[in-house]
């Protein structure tokens, strides 16, 4: 029998990104989709709801180039923290992200990822409940100490392959109507940041690692990344607030940017190497989520 396809989840966190000007986030989502578009990716954008660059404008051509606009939340304020949040603001927000989203994209979402990767086994509820048929907030086996989410003992048990998570714990599998994609991760997370800090040649020796996994257990490789990266700097200043306790248990410990040694544009280089990699590897299949899960998902619940 000929081997099964590899998938390979390209997913992109378009936060508000207040600091930076529109015509900069505009500029990202058009590297980005560029990007995938040259390497004939197909990725999920999960969109902060009220971001300012939520627009049609900004939309319409990732639609066009048949990307997914997933959910990232309403407004990634500091206040959105689906680990904690009481479940009638949960019920509020979610119903107003994905009202909005419908109606700047004519499809109503059904890919989540919450801000700062943070979720709740009362967020899976409720998401389940208005329509999602995926989240992709936890990153298994990751190991962290400087994140929004320090050291999450949740990720480091969660399960490595994509389940459907428990009514009670979001880190275990039980019988949601849910299904959970994690990030990936061995210890360090499959993600932009890695590739800036720790280099191309480090990040295509762990997609070999995280390949060979895939082609024996069938899971997804699953990236992360935000397209602002492309387009403005790492901030590298810091006021006292953001060592206050409640600064940190919202956002980590943000002297982590002293360890970015990359440029927007270097960045942007070497993730399309890091790509081009990707995509000569045999059997290799780029999907959104939502596409994964309603077709190999599916097919493997059927």
């Amino acid at each position: 029998m000929p081997p099964k396809p590899v998938s390979i989840l390209i997913t992109w966190d378009v936060d508000p990104s207040p600091r930076m000007p529109m015509e900069v986030k505009l500029r990202s989502l058009e590297l980005a989709n560029q990007l995938c578009n040259e390497f004939k990716i197909q990725s999920t954008f999960f969109v902060t709801a009220n971001a300012e660059q939520a627009g049609p404008q900004s939309l319409a051509p990732l639609l066009a180039a048949g990307h997914e606009i997933g959910c990232h939340g309403l407004t990634h304020g500091n206040e959105e923290e689906y680990d904690r949040m009481p479940e009638a603001q949960q019920i509020d927000y979610i119903g107003q992200a994905s009202e909005k989203l419908e109606q700047l994209t004519g499809r109503r979402p059904v890919s989540f990822r919450g801000p700062r990767v943070k979720i709740s086994p009362v967020t899976l509820r409720l998401l389940a409940e208005a329509g999602y048929s995926c989240d992709s907030s936890i990153c298994s086996q990751r190991v962290d100490f400087v994140s929004s989410n320090l050291v999450n003992t949740g990720w480091i048990r969660a399960p490595r392959r994509p389940y459907h998570p428990h009514a009670q714990d979001a880190f275990k599998a039980g019988d949601l109507p849910i299904w959970e994609l994690p990030v990936s991760a061995l210890v360090v997370p499959f993600i932009s940041a890695s590739l800036n800090i720790l280099g191309l040649g480090f990040m295509k020796l762990y997609f070999r690692l995280l390949y060979a996994e895939a082609r024996r257990t069938g899971k997804p490789v699953v990236y992360l990344a935000h397209p602002t990266e492309f387009t403005f700097g790492r901030q590298r200043t810091f006021s006292w607030h953001e060592f206050s306790p409640a600064y940190i248990r919202t956002h980590g410990f943000l002297v982590r940017n002293l360890l970015y040694r990359m440029d927007p544009d270097t960045w942007l280089q070497n993730t399309r190497q890091f790509f081009a990699y990707m995509a000569g590897f045999p059997d290799v299949q780029f999907l959104s989520t939502g596409a994964y899960t309603a077709q190999v998902l599916g097919e493997r619940a059927h």
